[in-house]
């Protein structure tokens, strides 16, 4: 394990922390590491981006009228490129 210091923090950061310490039991040396550990993606959990939610097959999110739509934007109007 290695020791640091990091300078220049927010005080809302540090007053987030303390509290989240205190609330979890635990020191806020373990929150800033905690918190640490999963903004570099490094506690275990997986990163997400909140778009998993649109995965899958588009008829099952979107219905009928989204692949009709779809469709229609595969179509090439000459006209538009002259």
């Amino acid at each position: 394990m290695t020791q640091l210091t990091i300078r220049r923090v927010e005080e809302a950061w540090v007053t987030k922390a303390k509290a989240d310490a205190v609330k979890r039991g635990v020191s806020m040396n373990q929150v800033l590491v905690d918190a640490l550990a999963r903004g570099l993606g490094m506690d275990g959990t997986a990163k997400t981006n909140g778009l998993e939610q649109f995965s899958g097959d588009s008829k099952d999110l979107f219905g009928p009228e989204w692949d009709a739509y779809m469709e229609e934007l595969k179509v090439v109007n000459l006209e538009d490129w002259k």
